[in-house]
């Protein structure tokens, strides 16, 4: 598939099929996070792939109860390990890198036949503590990840037009 054809197929699943997925193709997809580009290289993140019902549960219950949580097979958490170097341009480079990263995700899950939904609301202290993840360190997003219910085949998608996002040279 070309990177275009899984941009325009990629959408936000929240019904999933009761499916596990593979070892081999959560690897290949894991791999693909491990090779997004970072600020200098840094790779200031960690993924925790969870797949355990109990912490499934946990997150769901940090997560406001969004149902797609629980149908999942998976659920990513992208955390930035180190979310107050800022760059240069003065935002923090984790969270853009781990954004970057998870929507590799979601471009290669595409690819395998997989969907993906983007997880922001959520509790950063409640999903801390379900997965473990040291105070210093920061939650960005969370992804579910799995075979969606319906299918995925490219439609349109309700966007602006080009020329309201897009101007040259200035604003």
């Amino acid at each position: 598939m070309k990177v275009e054809d899984a941009i325009l197929k990629r959408r936000s699943v929240r019904s999933y099929k009761d499916k596990n997925i593979s070892p081999d193709k959560l690897e290949k997809i894991m791999n693909a996070v491990r090779m997004a580009p970072s600020a200098n290289n840094r790779q200031d993140w960690k993924f925790i792939v969870v797949k355990d019902e109990k912490k499934k549960n946990e997150v769901f219950e940090a997560s406001k109860e969004q149902s797609q949580i629980k149908e999942a097979p998976v659920v990513i958490a992208g955390i930035a390990t180190d979310s107050e170097k800022q760059m240069t341009c003065e935002v923090p480079g984790g969270i853009v890198d781990v954004t970057i990263a998870l929507d590799h995700l979601s471009l290669i899950a595409t690819e395998e036949g997989l969907g993906t939904c983007w997880i922001g609301a959520f509790y950063q202290d409640k999903v801390k503590k379900a997965l473990e993840v040291p105070e210093e360190h920061k939650v960005v997003s969370m992804m579910t990840l799995g075979y969606p219910k319906k299918s995925m085949e490219k439609r349109e998608k309700n966007r602006k037009e080009l020329s309201e996002v897009v101007s040259y040279n200035v604003f």
